[in-house]
């Protein structure tokens, strides 16, 4: 699998709120909140569901990951989606620790470490 997804139920903006919260809190930047819907709208004026894709970087990571090889720089910064599915809240990411794997490259074990990071940042989220 290349990504792991989480279900959330509840009002979609609070928990958008709630995850850049601790997203922020755990030492993590938003480089990047890519609003579908909106940009839908304004280009197309197609309405679709909410849907957000984010990148995000931990800079202490980033340092370590492009310290160790700087092939890992093609896998940062990590990538998110948040997006509204059947009144549930589902949000995504990128393992990109599984792509690192399939070429072979140095730095795999240590861009999992702060995969899983983000990802029980995921399983802890309170909303």
């Amino acid at each position: 699998m290349l990504f792991v997804e989480r279900e959330f139920e509840g009002n979609f903006d609070d928990i958008i709120e709630s995850l850049l919260f601790h997203l922020k809190d755990g030492g993590y930047v938003i480089v990047a909140d890519v609003d579908v819907k909106s940009i839908l709208r304004k280009a197309l004026n197609f309405e679709f569901k909410r849907y957000h894709i984010y990148e995000i970087c931990k800079p202490q990571a980033a340092k370590e990951l492009i310290g160790e090889d700087d092939t890992n720089g093609l896998f940062l910064p990590c990538k998110m989606v948040a997006y509204e599915d059947r009144g549930k809240t589902r949000v995504r990411l990128v393992l990109s620790s599984e792509i690192a794997k399939k070429f072979e490259v140095a730095g795999a074990n240590s861009i999992k470490k702060f995969e899983n990071e983000l990802v029980g940042l995921l399983d802890t989220l309170v909303i």
